[in-house]
């Protein structure tokens, strides 16, 4: 596989429902900054971008940046390569990390959530993805993965209202087109208090 490859079937994929959803639940209030976590080709940012937000994208592979990077020389737009765990995350009112925060090694998961519970605005929304535990990734044993179960994941949401949590636990395939075994939890949630997370540590270390 090519990475040009996914990158090229990644900004034809459809925007994600909750990011959808999340752009019109954002409090007036909260601003219109928005963070794009691990943007990869763009997708979410053109979205973002679209919808009259002030986005910062970042991800840690430059090749990716370079394909949001081509979305324009934008003033409402900002690029980083950086890791989950380092990247200096603005006050937002809404951060979204589509099938990509659980790319965080489980070492680096609770600093790289810390930080993004802590940008996020009160009355602002995170939407992402968090992996489960019957994922076909988690079972070959991936060591670059952070997994949590269900109680897990809802637990990372204290200080929230947790608006929806979808769980999607089936076959399916790959931006690609290879067959897996999905197993992902889809959250969209509204910061209703300041302050920082407990750590709830994760399936994998």
């Amino acid at each position: 596989m090519k990475q040009s490859d996914y990158y090229a079937a990644s900004r034809e994929a459809a925007v994600y429902p909750h990011l959808r959803q999340a752009v019109d639940l954002v409090a007036a209030n909260a601003g219109n900054i928005a963070v794009d976590v691990g943007c990869g080709a763009g997708r979410n940012t053109r979205f973002l971008l679209q919808r009259g937000f002030v986005v910062h994208a970042y991800d840690n592979n430059p090749e990716a940046l370079e394909h949001t990077r081509a979305l324009g020389n934008q003033p409402q737009l900002f690029t980083a390569c950086s890791s989950f765990e380092s990247f200096d995350y603005p006050q937002a009112a809404l951060i979204t990390a589509s099938s990509s925060l659980f790319f965080c090694q489980a070492q680096h998961f609770d600093e790289a959530w810390r930080r993004i519970v802590q940008a996020l605005r009160t009355g602002g929304i995170f939407c992402g993805h968090f992996m489960g535990p019957m994922d076909s990734w988690v079972q070959l044993e991936r060591r670059d993965l952070s997994v949590h179960d269900r109680a897990q994941t809802e637990q990372l949401f204290d200080g929230f209202e947790l608006l929806d949590l979808y769980e999607y636990n089936q076959p399916g395939k790959t931006l690609l087109g290879r067959s897996k075994h999905w197993h992902t939890y889809s959250v969209l949630a509204r910061k209703t208090a300041q302050g920082l997370p407990a750590s709830t540590g994760s399936l994998r270390r």
